[in-house]
């Protein structure tokens, strides 16, 4: 029983042998020691392994990581450089805006002044843009339907004016309705605003000889006598600077000139205000010429041109 209790291990050398004894239980110690550590060798091994891999499977999403930041960051560098071009692309073109701004404001500025247009100073351009259209509009009408501008393409002088004269062929002191304009036979003789022709041929009453008298918007008429050539016949519509006819010395004269008269309702007005009168000088004819209603017939004028503004925005609409 003891023997079986212990166990011998013998261990020889050149000095021989030596025996030890142990016991049973210290060799299943022995045992199990080994069995222990097989297992925490071939644990440590595997978790080393399983630990590598890990490794191995991070530094792998580690580099994927790193390629997508590259990638991402290359992308964003790309889209930078895109904004910074279009940055300065954009501020390009807003100075050359403020630049095209500053034109339409001082080139709206000097229409203003031109038509008389007084805009409030917070105004829009639009709005401005369409208060100097309306004023446009309204005074280009007056100055195609109302009598404006000399009556002859060449200006040779006036040889005798409106008021009273001493008449050169009777030698009476006799007022003259007209302005007397110094020509060559021939010249040509404009219409000085829209109308239709009331009269084209010779007027013995007169003495004004080849007569054309034409009847405008409003009242108004425009005669002009002594032509040597008429160019038009009664009944004819005419146009703002359509020719009419020449200048002549027809009926009672001394020499070729024209006879222009400027008529409202049947009262002959001085020509003179109305041979200078202009976009540039617009204002200036409701002061100098009087005995004719500018307010009610600007106020037409101006409905007139609301009309037209509110039938365009219709059909804008539509």
């Amino acid at each position: 029983m003891i023997a079986k209790q212990h166990f011998t291990i013998t261990i020889t050398d050149v000095r021989g042998a030596r025996h030890y004894s142990f016991s049973q239980f210290v060799k299943k110690f022995v045992w199990v020691l080994l069995v222990v550590f097989f297992l925490v060798v071939t644990g440590g091994a595997g978790t080393i392994w399983w630990l590598n891999k890990e490794v191995d499977e991070i530094q792998t999403l580690k580099r994927q990581a790193e390629m997508s930041f590259l990638k991402a960051l290359d992308e964003r560098q790309n889209e930078y450089s895109n904004l910074v071009e279009e940055k300065a692309q954009l501020i390009l073109e807003l100075e050359e805006k403020i630049k095209q701004v500053g034109f339409l404001d001082q080139t709206l500025q000097g229409l203003e002044e031109l038509i008389g247009v007084q805009p409030e100073s917070d105004a829009p351009i639009f709005e401005r843009v369409k208060m100097i259209q309306l004023s446009t509009l309204e005074k280009q009408i007056m100055l195609e339907r109302l009598p404006n501008g000399r009556p002859l393409t060449v200006f040779r002088g006036v040889t005798s004016g409106y008021g009273w004269r001493t008449h050169p062929v009777r030698g009476t002191r006799e007022f003259h309705y007209g302005i007397d304009y110094r020509g060559d036979t021939g010249t040509p003789i404009l219409a000085t605003a829209d109308g239709v022709v009331e009269y084209a041929g010779y007027h013995r009453s007169s003495g004004y000889g080849n007569l054309i008298i034409i009847s405008h918007a409003y009242g108004f008429k425009t005669f002009y006598g002594h032509l040597h050539n008429l160019d038009v016949k009664t009944g004819q519509f005419v146009s703002k600077g359509d020719v009419i006819g020449g200048v002549g010395s027809t009926g009672v004269s001394t020499g070729p000139h024209l006879h222009y008269e400027v008529n409202f309702v049947q009262r002959k007005l001085n020509p003179a205000p109305f041979v200078q009168w202009s976009l540039e000088d617009y204002d200036s004819i409701f002061d100098k010429v009087e005995g004719i209603p500018w307010g009610s017939l600007s106020q037409t004028i101006r409905n007139h041109v609301e009309r037209v503004e509110k039938q365009l925005l219709l059909r804008d609409v539509q």
